[in-house]
């Protein structure tokens, strides 16, 4: 009987050597532990249970808190998404611009208005005016869309009326005159909006254009404001 009641005084004798301490997880588990060491690196604890047992290790990312047998909280910060540096910018670049060129794209010597959608790869529709001093001259005008095989540099393809025509006619008394005719054409340019800093830029690209006429050389060449 001496013998029994001695070893439950050396068992609670033992136990009550190490204080109960209490590791909160994140995915909400709680560890009844004796901690051994903290650090940035590892939280050393064995079990309360077996305190002199083996020695486990959880990293500090995975811990909410812990709670240690005098009263004492330590809390763990929240996992947050890394910030992106200042000046590291998304390539999502979804915006619009307004360009003033000469070119297809600007319906000889105009403006155009464009819009993007996209990260490194997107898509871009456009629309241009202007005027075109060659051949009759007049106003032109080219819709298109492109394709941003990286960044600023794309491929585009339009169509529109690229040029006018002076033709000789006769009329049914026998009189001659001269008649303006339309040339519309498909144009498949390659090239970029090169943009510096957040809004400005300049255009420039440059493709075979197919008219009435036959294969043409086109070209854009124009400044671009990003919005």
């Amino acid at each position: 009987m001496k013998k029994i009641t001695l070893i439950i005084l050396a068992v609670l004798f033992t136990t009550g050597i190490y204080a109960q301490d209490y590791i909160y997880l994140k995915d909400n588990t709680v560890i009844e532990a004796v901690v051994k060491a903290v650090n940035v690196e590892l939280i050393k604890y064995t079990k309360f249970s077996n305190p002199e047992g083996e020695e486990f290790v959880v990293s500090p990312e995975t811990v909410l808190k812990i709670v240690f047998s005098n009263g004492y909280v330590r809390e763990f910060a929240k996992s947050e998404p890394a910030k992106k540096e200042v000046g590291e910018r998304s390539e999502k670049d979804n915006y619009f611009a307004l360009a003033a060129g000469f070119g297809r794209s600007y319906g000889g010597i105009g403006i155009r208005a464009q819009g993007r959608f996209g990260r490194n790869q997107g898509l871009g529709i456009h629309g241009g005016v202007g005027f075109n001093p060659v051949d009759a001259g007049g106003v032109c005008f080219g819709v298109g869309a492109k394709f941003f095989y990286y960044k600023w540099l794309y491929i585009n393809a339009q169509v529109g009326i690229v040029s006018h025509k002076e033709t000789y006619v006769y009329d049914f008394f026998g009189d001659s005159n001269y008649d303006t005719e339309s040339v519309f054409g498909f144009s498949l340019l390659t090239g970029g909006d090169f943009v510096f800093g957040k809004h400005a830029g300049f255009n420039i690209a440059i493709g075979p254009s197919i008219t009435g006429d036959g294969v043409k050389l086109g070209f854009d060449l124009g400044f671009v404001l990003k919005f």
